[in-house]
């Protein structure tokens, strides 16, 4: 089964440069920079060793986009904190107007969450729930499908070192599969309803031990100025992961809510028992301005970012955990409840500022811990 999810991903990555070569030689070939800046400033109650006051820059991105008829590619590099990393490297086929295919490494839909970039989280930082069961960029290739009453979108993907390590170092290669199945049967602004769920299934990840490949699942504190870790669990002896997140959205007029649940089942090989870790969030936002409405994105099944000026508030609650006693992994739980103030200044300039409130209880060998964050960011993406 490895080998045939490895044969599937690596034929329909290098599929898509032989349909770029049929393309009309007459159609315009154009290339535009891409880019984005985030300044942070934050402080916490209480401060201690790991929770200092201070200012960040947490990503500084540059790159280019190019267009050529049915095709697109990108290709970004990331600085963060004095270190170089791959961001969105990939090549596009729009099919037509309802399908398109994409190829590289970027962020697979996988729930509503996984369908804005980092600089698009509404609540500044995405919910701890997202953090720990969600998914990063991948190296493999997803189909997107959109009519008037379903979105979806499928993937064949390697694990993520693949980008930055050699076959022989990792000593064997995990592959996976995940697919997101939406129902939108309103989708018009101001009246938007969608539900829907993601499915991931996948091998173990592997680091170079073939023979005990381990997975850690964790979210940090929601905050890029101090580098805090809340939850983890490190996971020894996988088998497989599985995860399946239902999700729903809604909005009327300048009114939205959405949510995700996640659950995770990882399996373990050697007679060990399986590992389950469970999450959700809810978020409610409203546009400030008289007379506004919230629009629908059928690309990315989400709602659309608001237009320049618009002025928005955001309440959320998310809530992990990563605790499994039948097995003896403490990972911690963490609630995490935040007021969000978003001011879309410009189409390329957004002002965030974000309250917090995330408290992990004590659990075996990880003591209590809590945090208020009261953070804000500049962001300036083009």
């Amino acid at each position: 089964m490895r080998t045939l999810g490895n044969i599937l991903l690596l034929s329909l990555v290098c599929s898509l440069p032989f349909f770029s070569a049929k393309a009309d030689d007459s159609k315009k070939f154009k290339v535009s920079p891409t880019g984005r800046a985030l300044f942070d400033a934050a402080a916490y109650l209480p401060q201690d060793d790991d929770f200092k006051p201070g200012v960040a820059v947490p990503d500084v991105r540059l790159g280019a986009k190019a267009t050529f008829g049915d095709f697109e590619a990108r290709a970004d590099v990331s600085y963060r904190f004095g270190k170089l990393y791959p961001a969105d490297i990939y090549l596009q086929w729009n099919i037509n107007d309802k399908s398109f295919l994409k190829g590289g490494f970027f962020v697979h839909q996988f729930g509503l969450q996984s369908a804005t970039g980092a600089s698009d989280k509404i609540s500044m930082e995405e919910p701890i729930a997202q953090t720990a069961f969600g998914e990063n960029r991948l190296l493999g290739a997803m189909y997107v499908y959109r009519n008037k009453a379903i979105h979806f979108a499928g993937s064949l993907y390697a694990q993520s070192d693949a980008m930055t390590k050699h076959a022989n170092e990792l000593g064997r290669t995990g592959v996976g599969a995940l697919a997101r199945f939406a129902w939108h049967p309103m989708t018009e602004s101001g009246n938007i309803f969608q539900i829907g769920t993601s499915a991931l299934i996948q091998t173990a990840a592997f680091n170079g031990d073939t023979g005990n490949p381990v997975s850690v699942f964790k979210a940090q504190f929601p905050t890029k100025v101090s580098d805090v870790n809340c939850i983890s669990a490190s996971v020894d002896h996988v088998k497989s992961i599985f995860k399946i997140s239902p999700e729903v959205l809604w909005s009327k007029g300048r009114v939205a809510a959405e949510g995700q649940f996640y659950y995770l089942n990882t399996a373990r090989k050697d007679g060990l028992g399986s590992f389950d870790g469970l999450g959700c969030y809810v978020m409610t936002r409203v546009l400030l301005n008289r007379g506004a409405k919230y629009s629908y994105s059928p690309w990315t099944g989400y709602l659309a970012i608001p237009s320049a000026k618009s002025l928005e508030l955001v309440a959320g609650y998310s809530y992990a955990d990563l605790n499994d006693s039948g097995v003896g992994i403490f990972g911690g739980k963490a609630n995490s409840a935040s007021l969000t103030f978003n001011y879309y200044i410009h189409k390329y300039v957004t002002w965030r500022v974000n309250y917090s409130y995330t408290n992990r209880p004590e659990a075996p060998g990880l003591p209590a811990r809590h945090a208020n964050i009261f953070q804000t960011r500049i962001q300036f993406l083009f």
